[in-house]
């Protein structure tokens, strides 16, 4: 097992400009792409057009022999061509939009972290002082299946994350009198959880102030990618191994948890990081189900986990084949967001954490329901509260 290094700066810079060159190849690909797309419409719009304009002085003729004309087979082939023409141009006009979407939202992602590469070659930021224990390409792929995730896959995983525990927020906060849910309070925390078979569901919500939003989650990123500090707070996390590096912060590593029972290790391959967000609050911060009071919006970070897909089931352990080791399906986010209440001016900050575990089982699954909880709390205590004693010593 090789343990990394710290990055020089001239190696941080061979990586950035290693990336500027593969995103400027992948944009001029997609406009060239793009451009295609546009004449092809243009040129399908044309020949709509004509044939539209044909179809209608045909229908003002009333020549005998126009008549005759329009009974022809050719002419009611052209028809068909010309309907077929315009549904192929409204199709490829939504694939237009579409792939403007998409590059709107890719290019976000790059530009976050191509500006994150950045302030970290200058400031020398604690992400680059991690002790990682990586796990070489060669041994993750005979290990686990793993093959190295390229810009567009781990992009496309992190639009997934975030849509996936954004649906899964959204569906537990409205009210819902189904039996699997529960609803509870605890130290300031809103907190709803739902488990249907192995599958847990979860949102925590808790309102802070004076808290520094994007150094908090730097902290938990660090944390969760070093075994001793990860025990800390998840006493039952037994292995974590780095096996790809995508940017300071991002990463895929693999993660085993033990567990008692039939099973005993749940093993994850899992993409992480850290990115900007923003998310809605309801203004009246006492109750996070109450739409009436309206909405502010929350600018911040999240610190996203995702499950990678891997040729696993070519790769199966003695401890797999034996049924102590299963694969656990992943996606979380830990949010932490500035809002400021249009009424008093004062700014607060909003931590939710949220996402969807599926560990094979419903007995698992309500043991991972009580872990998840337990390692909100010990984070709020190990990294929450000895940030908010500082500020107070500080403001003292």
């Amino acid at each position: 097992m090789a343990r990394s290094r710290e990055r020089s700066p001239a190696d941080l810079e061979t990586h950035r400009l290693k990336n500027r060159e593969c995103m400027r190849k992948a944009r001029q690909r997609q406009r060239k792409e793009l451009q295609e797309m546009q004449t092809t419409v243009f040129a399908l719009e044309k020949q709509y057009a004509e044939l539209s304009q044909r179809s209608a002085q045909a229908a003002q003729n009333n020549d005998p022999a126009v008549s005759q004309m329009c009974q022809d087979r050719k002419f009611a082939e052209a028809v068909a061509g010309a309907k077929r023409l315009g549904a192929e141009n409204l199709y490829l006009q939504t694939l237009l939009k579409q792939n403007i979407i998409w590059e709107h939202q890719v290019q976000r992602v790059v530009d976050y972290d191509a500006s994150d590469i950045v302030c970290a070659t200058s400031t020398q930021s604690h992400t680059w002082q991690l002790n990682l224990d990586v796990l070489d390409e060669a041994q993750a792929e005979k290990e686990l299946g793993f093959h190295r995730l390229t810009d567009w896959e781990f992009t496309r995983i992190i639009l997934d994350n975030k849509s996936d525990t954004r649906n899964i927020g959204t569906r537990l906060l409205q009210r819902d009198n189904s039996t699997r849910i529960r609803r509870m309070q605890a130290f300031g925390w809103e907190i709803v959880q739902r488990i249907e078979g192995g599958v847990m569901e979860f949102v925590f919500t808790k309102k802070f102030s004076d808290l520094k939003v994007h150094e908090i989650l730097q902290t938990k990123l660090s944390t969760d990618m070093e075994l001793e500090r990860s025990r800390k707070i998840k006493a039952e996390t037994r292995r974590l191994q780095v096996i790809q590096w995508m940017g300071p912060n991002a990463f895929v590593f693999v993660h085993d948890v033990s567990s008692t029972g039939d099973i005993a290790v749940f093993r994850s391959v899992v993409a992480r990081f850290l990115i900007e967000d923003t998310r809605d609050f309801p203004l009246n911060g006492s109750d996070l189900e109450d739409k009436t009071s309206g909405l502010v919006k929350g600018t911040g970070y999240i610190l996203g986990t995702n499950s990678v897909n891997t040729d696993k089931a070519q790769h199966l352990s003695e401890e797999a084949l034996a049924g102590k080791l299963a694969w656990a399906d992943v996606a979380l986010s830990v949010g932490i967001y500035d809002v400021v209440d249009p009424v008093s001016c004062e700014t607060c900050q909003y931590v939710r954490w949220a996402g969807r575990t599926d560990y094979c089982s419903e007995e698992h699954a309500q043991r991972n329901a009580s872990d998840t909880l337990q390692c909100m709390l010990r984070w709020e205590m190990l990294v929450i509260a000895p940030a908010l004693n500082l500020v107070s010593i500080c403001c003292n």
